[in-house]
């Protein structure tokens, strides 16, 4: 972790940095078989914060950062249609499955509005909780899969379906397996993703004051977005991103 001095510029405000990890979570709330099972990824999260002091126990604090959120899925799962390519005709709207790893994890700009009420303990160590709300903006998403090979394309998520095309063997058509296909790629979907998230978030932290204009700080806070994840809920369910954050500033 970074750990960052906080300044206070006046007697109420203060201005400071704060850097650690978030533990994100992809929570499909409908059970959607291409958005259920993802598993955390950390990421880095961050922020330049203003704390505007309104009392002497109560502030409003607004924040700039940065946060990497997302997870992965690995093993077998349906091939999201945007990865499908010049196959997405062939399965017409149905899943189609095989195995291989899939990562979704995105960049945010992330600027939260948070009403702050801290209590002092003694003279230099003090407690506060923070809640409010906070609008994310994607930047430049990727979803990046690997198949390690080429791999069989199945109708089922066992496997014992493999799909089919019509073959001319000259003396008639017949179906054969598709030949396996390589799904290693880094495929844009920007198109596919909200470009903003707004969600509500909460934390509580402990502040340690080290001079007469400084302090260092443990900040844990948890948010939650308000907005599905993806454009297609009819395709994708309704899929929010959730994040608990550690920072040190």
């Amino acid at each position: 972790f970074a750990l960052v001095m906080t300044t206070n510029y006046a007697q109420t405000n203060k201005y400071g940095i704060r850097a650690g990890i978030g533990i994100p979570s992809i929570k499909s709330i409908d059970d959607n078989v291409y958005s259920k099972g993802y598993e955390t990824v950390p990421g880095f999260d961050g922020s330049f914060f203003a704390d505007f002091g309104i009392t002497e126990n109560f502030s409003l604090k607004a924040e700039l950062g940065y946060s990497r959120k997302g997870g992965e899925r690995n093993g077998t799962q349906p091939i999201p249609p945007a990865g499908l390519g010049p196959l997405e005709p062939l399965a017409q709207g149905n899943p189609v499955w095989a195995t291989f790893d899939n990562t979704a994890v995105f960049n945010y700009i992330e600027i939260p509005i948070l009403a702050k009420y801290e209590w002092n303990l003694d003279d230099s160590w003090g407690v506060y909780v923070n809640g409010g709300f906070y609008v994310d903006f994607i930047i430049n998403p990727e979803q990046e899969t690997n198949s390690n090979g080429a791999v069989p394309l199945y109708w089922d998520e066992a496997q014992t379906i493999p799909i089919q095309v019509p073959y001319d063997t000259g003396a008639g058509i017949i179906m054969v397996d598709l030949p396996p296909v390589d799904l290693t790629a880094t495929t844009d979907i920007s198109n596919d993703l909200a470009n903003m998230d707004f969600g509500a978030m909460f934390g509580v932290g402990l502040t340690k004051s080290i001079s007469e204009n400084s302090e260092l700080l443990l900040d844990i806070r948890g948010s939650y977005g308000f907005i599905p994840l993806q454009n297609n809920t009819d395709l994708y369910g309704s899929v929010h991103m959730g994040n608990v954050t550690f920072a040190l500033g």
